[in-house]
């Protein structure tokens, strides 16, 4: 299994319960290895689509909105999970959270490095470069890159 999947597969189980204890959600994959659960959960909890305390997880509430709004569909009519939409909403979400750590540590250098690999995962997962930087806070230049 790729990171990818695990995601995918958690995002399923945090959509399907309103409030998991870490512990339960771990009971619930535990067809994942430890090093692929604890990848995942870092990855969605950073990227702003899950949120976590020591003790309990969740959806994010702008996960469980675009669930309900119907925006994602973890499965589409033959049963497979629509990778194109959760990967444009992942990315976004990383890039916004990104924008978030960059103002935390103004002037520091410590998140420049972030930068290069979520704006790769983004143009992959098809977002263009002006929404790109529109999720980072920086401006726009009408339609050029």
């Amino acid at each position: 299994m790729n990171l990818h999947d695990v995601e995918i597969e958690m995002i399923r189980e945090l959509l399907a319960e309103h409030r998991w204890s870490r512990a339960g959600l771990r009971v619930a994959l535990e067809r994942f290895d430890q090093q692929e659960f604890d990848d995942a959960f870092a990855s969605l909890v950073v990227a702003g689509v899950a949120d976590a305390d020591r003790v309990e997880v969740q959806a994010s509430r702008q996960l469980r909105h675009l669930a309900a709004l119907g925006v994602l569909t973890l499965d589409a009519p033959n049963g497979a999970p629509d990778a194109a939409t959760l990967d444009r909403v992942l990315a976004r979400q990383a890039l916004e959270a990104y924008a978030r750590r960059r103002a935390e540590h103004a002037g520091s250098t410590e998140v420049i490095g972030e930068l290069a690999p979520l704006v790769d995962r983004a143009r992959s997962a098809g977002l263009d470069m002006d929404t790109i930087r529109r999720c980072i806070g920086q401006p726009t230049v009408e339609g050029r890159v």
